[in-house]
């Protein structure tokens, strides 16, 4: 698994306001998890140790699905491996499994998708996909500061993207 930097630590509040750093708490409750990438794009999953480190698990391209043992207070992360965007399981970008699946014999299903996103962002990617060289970008006319971000999308969809490295 490849980590990634403690700059990239996620904190939640909890139910009574407080910060909780987003980590694996124990290793008791089993709980066996397919997930499902729904998207049209491949993504990266990802698990957050007992740190709170980010850890690359795999990489899962469109429409194929990957089976983990894990345990329910095991957190879990997707994005997609061009953009870097969150995807989501039941609209929350980190995923748990809940508890009354802990300890359950069999392999639970959970469907990565797209979160909730803007007009404009959803535009972006859309242009950004067809086009295939990031000067063609110049030939919109666009905003200046829309340009930008149009063509540094293009580059990332463009460019290949080697998987993380695994420890």
């Amino acid at each position: 698994m490849s980590e990634s930097d403690e700059s990239d630590l996620v904190y939640e509040i909890d139910a009574n306001g407080q910060s909780m750093l987003v980590r694996s708490l124990e290793s008791t409750q089993r709980a066996y998890l397919r997930f499902t990438n729904k998207t049209s794009r491949p993504i990266d999953i990802w698990w957050r140790d007992f740190r709170g480190v980010k850890r690359h698990y795999v990489r899962l391209e469109e429409g194929r699905y990957f089976d983990v043992n894990s345990f329910i207070t095991h957190p879990w992360e997707f994005t997609d491996v061009a953009t870097k965007e969150r995807y989501v399981i039941n609209n929350n970008p980190i995923y748990r499994p809940p508890t009354n699946i802990g300890g359950m014999m069999f392999r639970a299903n959970w469907n990565i998708t797209i979160g909730v996103r803007s007009l404009r962002h959803t535009v972006l990617l859309a242009l950004a996909l067809h086009l295939k060289d990031s000067n063609a970008v110049n030939a919109l006319g666009l905003p200046r500061v829309l340009a930008e971000e149009l063509q540094r999308l293009t580059i990332r969809f463009h460019t290949p993207q080697p998987p993380p490295s695994r420890d």
